[in-house]
């Protein structure tokens, strides 16, 4: 929208005189501007970027932008359209905590509660997974996926079942700074509720951790009163990675469509960045959780990744079985028309060896059995 049509819209909200502030900056979904009426009451106008209206419900965030605010925890909605997605809350005195340095985390941990503890669901999940997949095709229709990005994804898909058997409750889903705001009081808000539905609570603790992964492990504690559990601290740097390969892809597309050349935004940095912020949650997971849970999940990710193989030496007559995983290295052992044949170790190394390095992180070697020191 031109300044001009702006200006016509918000006389159309806020009745004439209503004036242009200045642009708000930051965020990926909207283009926003502080505006103020005749009386001098300021506003915060929300006009979305052109990919945000294919990723939102509007009536449904309609809904959870009313129910946010029966919870106190964010400003009036004085006009909605869910047509263009365009909307205008009441401003909010005081900076989005991305701009300050002087936060509170005990009273951020305090807001999410309010949220989390509501009696009142939103009609919708969140599905977090389901969308990544419609993320992820449209940023693969612009650019093959890394090798780096395939290996952490690989990773956090592997904990898909165990992470959607998590209790559901109403969820931000895109908590992160930027979306929290510290008013003249002392006060915190949530604002924007583009993506709101029902999810795990940990995963609006790891969106906080948009900036870096440290700021959502911090958040962590205090929520959990500093003793989250070995389960939450997993889930924790589970949803981080996950939220940064998402980010990640919208941040592709973004590029892909020109939106970083039109608003003279850089979408590649954005989506670096929360590339290297997957890399870092992945450090975190495998040096906070236990050996032990991070082998038996790579054990049966090898187990599945087989499975997938085994049809091709079955075709010969031929097949393989897991025995053990040592230290980066597959042990298995062959079986049928594989055993004792010439051609078993060419088939270790030419077929199972490959596909385990490309699909499971940490392998590094695949051997016979028999190989085992």
């Amino acid at each position: 929208m031109t300044n001009e049509e702006i200006k016509n819209l918000i006389n159309k909200i806020l009745g004439e005189g209503a004036e242009i502030v200045h642009e708000v900056l930051g965020g990926m979904m909207n283009i926003s501007y502080l505006v103020k009426d005749k009386d001098e009451k300021q506003y915060i106008l929300y006009i979305p970027t052109e990919q945000a209206n294919e990723m939102v419900d509007r009536k449904l965030e309609k809904e959870n932008q009313r129910i946010a605010y029966e919870l106190g925890i964010t400003s009036e909605n004085i006009y909605f359209d869910t047509e263009t997605g365009i909307k205008m809350n009441r401003f909010i005195e005081g900076s989005s905590i991305d701009k300050i340095a002087d936060f509170d985390y005990a009273k951020i941990a305090q807001l999410m509660k309010k949220l989390h503890n509501s009696i009142m669901l939103s009609r919708e999940d969140y599905n977090p997974f389901g969308r990544f997949d419609s993320y992820e095709k449209e940023a693969l229709s612009f650019q093959e996926a890394s090798p780096v990005y395939q290996e952490l994804r690989n990773f956090v898909f592997g904990k898909q079942e165990y992470l959607e058997r998590q209790r559901l409750c109403l969820s931000h889903n895109d908590a992160q700074r930027s979306n929290i705001v510290k008013d003249l009081n002392g006060n915190y808000y949530l604002i924007d509720f583009e993506f709101v539905g029902n999810n795990d609570e940990i995963y609006d603790i790891a969106t906080f951790g948009n900036g870096s992964v440290s700021e959502g492990r911090s958040l962590l504690n205090f929520y959990f009163d500093n003793k989250p559990s070995e389960d939450q601290i997993k889930r924790y740097y589970l949803w981080r990675m996950f939220v940064s390969l998402q980010w990640y892809n919208v941040a592709i597309t973004k590029h892909y469509r020109g939106e970083g050349e039109k608003h003279q935004f850089s979408f590649l940095e954005v989506a670096n960045h929360f590339l290297t912020n997957a890399k870092d949650a992945y450090d975190g997971y495998h040096l906070e959780v236990k050996d032990k849970e991070v082998e038996d999940d790579t054990i049966r990710l090898i187990i599945t990744t087989l499975d997938k193989v085994r049809h091709f030496l079955r075709k010969d007559g031929g097949d393989c079985e897991f025995v053990s995983f040592v230290d980066g290295v597959v042990y298995v052992r062959m079986q049928g028309a594989c055993q004792g044949c010439s051609y078993a170790y060419n088939d270790i190394k030419d077929l199972v060896e490959v596909i385990l390095q490309e699909e499971v992180p940490g392998v590094v070697e695949v051997r016979l059995a028999d190989s085992i020191d």
